[in-house]
């Protein structure tokens, strides 16, 4: 493959996310898939946009990797690469390096612990700062009251918080309490500030007075019952001079004096039950019964159990029979001038039932209304002057006054998207159907109504008998059908949730044969994409050679991999569109081949007792280099033979203290491969390199090298001026920091290699 990225130096500001696009060609001859990564960077600090793009031969497309940095990442300048790696062929790759640059980032808060202090004269509050930025932050602590009450001093006035750490800061609030009274709320501003940033967090100081209120106000009350008290005494003195009162009342005259109040009580109240209606002068009969009853006069009193009428009934709604809950029932008592007084009223319950009960005996109608239905009269009037008129007598209980509501009619839409990964979109086929959870016998099914859907997936259904539940069905070519329900309540206008079409399960079959054209069996299938494996294997008996993979999801790359002893494997890709079942024939050839070659080191020396190892699927030959020179060959060659062919092979040398090396071969039918030879770099490197201030070698600069653990530290030499060197460096990714007093710091991401030097120069600005 071909790659190409961006930019060679990418400035990032913690927090905000940027990306880097790398341009990719596929220059093989297969279909191809193709990820990346960032070596030198925490895994959780990037993502790729696209996990995995695929491309075509001779096609190009751009791989996005979104780069975004913790708050606290140290500013700097880090040198890292992106990776981009085949998902077919991990040996396919290409790595680029760039810098990453860093911004510093000044951010910080301040909480006080308590916020609120209830106290006298002084106060002490802790305030917390922590950093939460990736540089040092100096800043400078103030606190003032604007009232100007208080004298408030923060200890220390300075601090210098490193990146992740907290400091804390003691404020002293001082000031004169008040004499009496209540307590008074001081408020107290709490102001950070440094390198333009500018924080600040309140405090409330309550000051209690000397003497509190409650002393006061106990004073005063004693104040006022001694002033009571020298009244009441000059008051009884007063009336101790008057000649006591000599007139008298007759024994009976308590008694008397009720039994005339409890005759006035009964007239009244009998009188006014009279009037019944009040200003339309219509007496009610039943008004003056209750009336008598309250006033427990002559006329006797009124058991409601006994004369009350109870109605009872169900709702039910129109378009699906189920019973409806929560539909106000009010009874409305027509009098006889034909006005109406509503009564009472109730609600139907879970299973549609209600009950309006303790209703005084007359002429009644019923109203039913509830959001989205179209309000309703016993028994199925629009309005209140075509209701039927209910007439109750004394304890009447009346059953079966149901009704059947109608709903208003309700909508459905909403939109239906094939996944873009999916390939096109395709034509939408959707129908809805009323669902009837009861149907009763004899009644015709609902029909399936089919709902128009636009080119870009929308759809709109109006007209619907709610409330309902519906059944909605979607398909489309190449894609799995959908099916789900969904309930409209009376009256209404649903969207429903975007339905996204995934594509249909494929399928791959056909037939495996030798060089000759004999279908082969026990050959083993094996069907890859990514991290996903299908394995099958062909018949020895009846359909000899046949072979069938399916519940493949599509579309997708697949490679399809067909293996048995004795035959070079052969390995095909292919692209299975949406829901596709593909034909695809395999062929097998057999024969032998052998690999011979020379191992040594960096310097060309031959190395003896290198392990090596030939696969080739589940194939695996093993042997070693010669270890001394002699009648079988030169010291470090090796070879292998009975290698099944054609075929594709790994080799792989391995050998303690060295760097493994794994080369591919390619072995046509019954052919051989020489000078299949190998170069082992030993495991370790070295780090050096030049440090310079502005462009000045410099020594005495403190150099760590450090992969997380304990760092290796060394200084710049002054001769040759600048100079630092790491030796015995194990692989592996480092940071490189640079530090002296007087020069900017700066930190550099090396990747060490075995048996490689990895030189990194560096200028270092003058500065803090």
């Amino acid at each position: 493959m071909r790659t190409e990225v961006a930019t060679s130096h990418l400035r990032v500001t913690p927090g905000v996310p940027v990306v880097l696009d790398v341009d990719v060609t596929n220059t093989a001859n297969v279909i191809d898939g193709v990820t990346a990564t960032i070596q030198g960077l925490d895994p959780t600090w990037f993502s790729l946009v696209v996990p995995v793009v695929s491309l075509f031969p001779d096609s190009s497309a751009t791989v996005s990797l979104r780069i975004d940095l913790p708050r606290n990442c140290l500013a700097g300048e880090y040198l890292v690469s992106v990776r981009v790696t085949s998902v077919i062929d991990p040996e396919r790759a290409s790595e680029h390096e760039f810098w990453l640059s860093v911004a510093p980032l000044l951010a910080a808060s301040v909480a006080l612990h308590p916020s609120v202090i209830n106290g006298g004269s002084e106060a002490i509050f802790m305030a917390s700062i922590a950093n939460e930025g990736n540089v040092t932050a100096d800043l400078v602590i103030n606190a003032i009251d604007p009232a100007r009450h208080l004298t408030c001093v923060p200890y220390p006035a300075t601090v210098s918080v490193p990146p992740g750490e907290t400091h804390t800061v003691e404020v002293h609030a001082n000031g004169k309490r008040p004499f009496f009274g209540q307590a008074v709320a001081r408020n107290i501003t709490i102001d950070v500030a440094g390198g333009g940033l500018a924080i600040e967090a309140k405090a409330t100081f309550n000051q209690k007075p000397r003497i509190p209120r409650g002393v006061l106000t106990i004073l005063i009350l004693l104040l006022i019952i001694a002033l009571w008290a020298t009244v009441f005494l000059v008051a009884v003195s007063a009336l101790r001079d008057k000649p006591p009162v000599t007139k008298t009342l007759g024994d009976n005259f308590t008694k008397t004096a009720a039994a005339a109040a409890d005759a006035s009580a009964a007239a009244s109240a009998a009188a006014a039950a009279a009037q019944g209606g009040g200003a339309n002068g219509n007496a009610d009969p039943a008004a003056a019964a209750s009336a008598a009853t309250a006033s427990g006069g002559a006329g006797g009193s009124v058991d409601l159990k006994t004369v009350g009428v109870t109605i009872n009934g169900t709702v039910t709604s129109k378009s699906d029979g189920a019973p409806q809950p929560l539909i106000t029932v009010e009874a409305f008592r027509v009098k006889p001038s034909g006005d109406m007084l509503s009564v009472g009223s109730t609600g139907t319950g879970a299973d549609g039932t209600y009950s309006l009960a303790a209703l005084l005996p007359g002429h009644y109608k019923l109203r039913y209304s509830a959001d989205g239905f179209d309000e309703l009269w016993y028994p199925a009037a629009p309005d209140a002057g075509s209701a039927t008129l209910i007439k109750t007598g004394p304890g009447d209980k009346l059953d079966g006054y149901d009704v059947v509501m109608s709903g208003k009619p309700g909508s459905l839409a909403g939109e239906i998207v094939a996944d873009p990964s999916k390939g096109a979109a395709p034509p939408i086929t959707l129908t809805v159907k009323q669902v009837i959870a009861t149907p009763k016998p004899g009644d015709t099914p609902p029909a399936e109504v089919p709902a128009p859907v636009d080119g870009a997936g929308k759809f709109s259904l109006a007209g619907l008998a709610t409330p309902g539940t519906y059944h909605l069905s979607i398909t489309a070519p190449g894609f799995d059908a959908q099916g789900f329900e969904t309930t409209l309540k009376a009256g209404q206008n649903q969207v429903i949730n975007t339905v996204t079409l995934g594509a249909g399960l494929g399928s791959l079959q056909g037939t495996v044969v030798d060089g000759a054209g004999k279908p082969l069996g026990g050959v083993d299938v094996t069907v890859t994409s990514g991290s996903f494996v299908k394995k099958t294997k062909t018949p020895t008996a009846g359909n000899v050679g046949s072979y069938l993979v399916d519940g493949l999801t599509t579309p997708r790359t697949y490679v399809i991999t067909f293996s048995l002893a004795g035959y070079a494997d052969e390995t095909i890709s292919l692209d299975l569109g949406s829901g596709e079942n593909r034909t695809v024939a395999g062929k097998l050839l057999g024969g032998t081949g052998t690999l011979t070659g020379l191992v040594a080191d960096t310097t060309g020396a031959p190395l003896g007792g290198v392990a090596v190892e030939v696969r080739h699927g589940a194939f695996l030959a093993t042997t070693a280099t010669l270890t001394t020179s002699g009648a079988q060959g030169q010291a470090g060659t090796y070879s292998i033979a009975a290698l099944p062919t054609p075929g594709i092979y790994t080799v792989t040398f391995s050998l303690a203290g060295y760097t493994s090396q794994t080369i591919r071969v390619d072995l046509t039918s019954a052919s051989s491969a020489t000078g299949v030879n190998a170069v082992l770099p030993r495991t370790n490197g070295t780090v050096s390199g030049t440090v310079t201030s502005a462009g000045v070698p410099t020594a005495d600069v403190i150099v760590d090298l450090s992969n997380g653990g304990t760092p290796r530290s060394t200084a710049t030499a002054s001769s040759p001026g600048g100079l630092y060197r790491f030796t015995d460096v194990p692989p592996g990714s480092y940071t490189l920091t640079f530090h002296k007093d007087g020069l900017v710091t700066r930190v550099v991401i090396i990747t060490v290699v075995g048996d490689q030097a990895a030189t990194r120069d560096i200028d270092l600005p003058v500065g803090q």
